[in-house]
């Protein structure tokens, strides 16, 4: 009798007929214990032990040698099954039927010994349970599985028979009853289990064949896709020459119109270069293969770290930017910070560019719909656009100018993959509104400042003669309990604090906001210094980052310990820092130091790997202009040998390359680390080209450890440089 033979694809397919027998070893190496515990169990508390001594050790021993041999198949399930399923299956069908026939061995002696008394009803019941819960493992298999219930139950039901009586008739019938639901059942199982496999089946080879199609269909646009790729890569590599070789020029002995012309050719180049990136992600957004980061992020330091970043070009323009972030706003969200950044600083930057002289105000706040997050709603206000009136075609045409171009169209591509929004209202005469709206995954948080309780009651004097911003930074300081004045103009402000002086009330802060003229408040700073010698009132300046271009302002600063500064815009967290700094002696952050010198870089050896000799000549020129020692290679065969022979402190690798690529090269050397046994891992950075998601992964998963994108600029590398090699500044001040 062939007791299982494959008729369908799904029965002959190897992966589904492993889980079908994979289950029924399981369940039947389950059985095999139970059924040998409940034997001895019902031997401990039973007669047939006594009554028949010699018929029950024969019956004990038979269990125990079938019991082993279905043990055996199913221990060595795996390694029988690799060398023939089938031959598994044949072989543990047979033990499985042998163990079946001596249980109705022992239901049968037991029944013929002691009739419907002693351990009989306990072996019946069992057997009865013991079929009902695990029919559905064997099911499968419906020849085996009838073949099996028919060994196993039909001859008690002829002993109970030939015993005679009505207990006896009625639990054969019972039996019997039971034999065929379960006949029935097997069938009904049987023929479910491999349709719904069936089913499964033919739905993956749907999915298959549709995949193919689609891949198809997608090729012609994947081409154009790779071509923008390997297009956005070569202008990389190009511009990282240009760029790198401009950065070098930047300390060479140049005249100011030879400056300036070395500064409009990186913005040339900078602009390129986002151009670019640009090109990029609008491939990927049209062929919906832009692959967003999911992960944790401070959104408040990032949004503040962003808003800085642009205020210093912003300032070169003259255009301020003031923000105000609400406290709604939650310190760690879920999300992809890079994209966001790219919007936000995108939308910043088109505000300055076309704010003439003005004032570019930024209001962030969240919006919580749930537990779990909310939205983050950005308002970035032009305010000069109000009052450029004089030309309305020409404001027309910049209005028009806002929405234009690919940058927006990238922008609200990106916006709109995070399900968000972009709006920019603007209109001749009135405010120009960028409105963004990103939904994040953000939990409850509390934020809040823990302000220092000494500030409370400590007398401030604000001299803003022309201060369109910081109101927000006053109102915290009104609500840290300081005492509040303000001067409409320096001999205003100068007489105010003779006057509190004289009084025996004196200020314990003057805070400035300076702008372009400079020489009032110098004036007004010096005679404060000559008033006040004895006891210099901490003066306090918030810049923009073109005043210390002014000689007069460094000189004022270096020299007077009692006279500090900070950039605008200022976050609120700096903001109390400083002023507990200078009120309260406080430590704060470095952020004003005006030059960071590199300590001890000339005790570190870098090796530059790239086939590019530009590209060397660039690296290694930043690396000595920042005190490095530079080794050079040109594939990665050359890199292994200049890392075997010499000491090597950080790598800088370039991924595609002759011979030995950065990836096969960076896993040798990881190797080499490994069998060296020392706990020394060479920090190796990518720097390449490729930019995608899956070359960092990949960049990541063969051991580098951190990630430059070329075009590489010096402010990068050189951060990048002392966060590995720890020769300078502070991780914190780095990140």
């Amino acid at each position: 009798m062939i007791l299982f033979k494959p008729q369908s694809k799904v029965q002959k397919d190897r992966k589904v007929m492993h889980d079908t027998d994979s289950r029924l070893a399981k369940f039947s190496g389950r059985g095999l214990i139970v059924n040998v515990f409940t034997y001895f169990l019902c031997l401990s508390i039973g007669d047939l032990t006594s009554i028949a001594p010699t018929t029950t050790v024969a019956l004990t021993t038979g269990l125990i040698i079938t019991a082993l041999i279905r043990g055996f198949f199913l221990a060595r399930f795996e390694q029988i099954y690799s060398t023939g399923p089938s031959r598994w299956r044949t072989m543990f069908f047979i033990a499985t039927l042998i163990g079946a026939s001596w249980w109705s061995v022992i239901l049968v002696v037991s029944t013929l010994t002691l009739g419907m008394s002693g351990e009989t009803p306990l072996l019946w019941f069992y057997t009865i349970i013991f079929f009902a819960t695990t029919i559905h493992a064997t099911s499968p298999y419906r020849v085996f599985s009838q073949v099996y219930l028919l060994i196993t139950l039909l001859p008690p039901v002829f002993a109970a028979f030939y015993v005679g009586g009505v207990q006896s008739y009625t639990y054969s019938v019972m039996m019997l009853i039971f034999l065929g639901l379960l006949l029935h059942l097997v069938n009904s199982l049987c023929h479910g289990y491999w349709e719904r496999l069936e089913a499964n089946y033919a739905l993956k080879q749907k999915t298959i064949s549709l995949e193919v199609e689609k891949r198809g269909i997608d090729a012609s646009v994947d081409l154009n896709s790779q071509f923008l790729v390997n297009l956005g890569h070569e202008f990389r590599t190009s511009l990282n020459d240009i760029l790198g070789g401009l950065s070098l020029l930047t300390d060479s002995k140049l005249d100011s119109h030879q400056h300036e012309l070395l500064q409009l050719a990186q913005k040339a180049g900078e602009r390129q270069l986002d151009l670019v990136n640009n090109i990029v992600d609008f491939s990927r957004i049209t062929n919906r293969t832009l692959i967003l980061d999911h992960s944790v992020f401070n959104l408040r330091s990032q949004l503040e770290l962003w808003i800085t970043d642009i205020a210093v070009n912003a300032h070169q323009q003259a255009v301020e930017i003031d923000y105000d972030m609400h406290y709604e706003v939650p310190l760690r969200v879920h999300g992809d910070a890079k994209r966001i950044g790219q919007i936000f600083k995108n939308l910043l930057n088109n505000a300055v560019q076309f704010s003439e002289h003005g004032n570019v105000f930024i209001d962030i706040d969240f919006k919580r719909e749930s537990e779990k997050g909310g939205c983050l709603e950005v308002l970035i206000v032009d305010r000069s656009s109000s009052v450029r009136t004089v030309n309305q075609d020409a404001t027309e045409a910049d209005n028009g100018a806002r929405t234009k171009g690919l940058w927006f169209t990238i922008c609200k591509g990106l916006s709109e993959c995070m399900n968000g929004s972009i709006d920019v209202d603007s209109a001749p005469g009135k405010e120009t509104q960028y409105r963004l709206r990103l939904p994040l995954v953000a939990a409850q948080q509390s934020i809040s400042i823990n302000s220092q309780p000494k500030l409370r009651d400590k007398k401030v004097l604000v001299i803003a003669p022309e201060l369109p911003v910081g109101r927000f930074h006053l109102e915290e300081m009104q609500e840290w309990g300081m005492i509040l004045n303000h001067a409409p103009d320096y001999e205003a402000a100068y007489q105010k604090l003779l006057d509190a002086h004289e009084k025996g009330t004196p200020y314990n802060m003057v805070l400035v906001n300076l702008f372009q003229n400079v020489d009032a408040p110098l004036s007004f700073s010096q005679r404060l210094l000559t008033q006040f010698h004895e006891h210099p009132i901490p003066q306090v300046y918030l810049l923009s980052y073109n005043h210390l271009n002014e000689r007069s302002v460094r000189l004022l600063v270096d020299e007077n310990e009692s006279v500090s500064f900070h950039y605008r815009p200022i976050s609120p967290q700096s903001f109390h820092d400083l002023i507990a700094f200078n009120l309260l002696g406080k430590p704060i952050a470095d952020e004003q130091v005006l030059n960071q010198e590199h300590l001890g870089a000339e005790d570190f050896s870098v090796l530059v790997v790239d086939d590019h000799r530009v590209n060397q000549m660039v690296a290694q020129g930043m690396l000595k202009k920042l005190g490095y020692h530079v080794r050079l290679a040109g594939n990665g065969l050359e890199a292994l040998q200049e890392f075997q022979n010499r000491q090597i402190d950080l790598i800088l690798m370039d991924c595609q390359m002759p011979e030995m690529d950065g990836f096969e090269t960076t896993r040798r050397i990881r190797q080499i680390e490994s069998e060296n046994a020392s706990n020394q891992r060479t920090p190796i950075i990518a720097m390449t080209a490729h930019v995608g998601d899956e070359d960092q992964s990949q960049c990541f998963a063969c051991g580098m450890d951190d990630y430059i994108a070329k075009p590489v600029k010096y402010d990068t590398l050189q951060g990048h440089l002392l966060r590995w090699l720890g020769n300078s500044i502070n991780d914190e001040e780095l990140t």
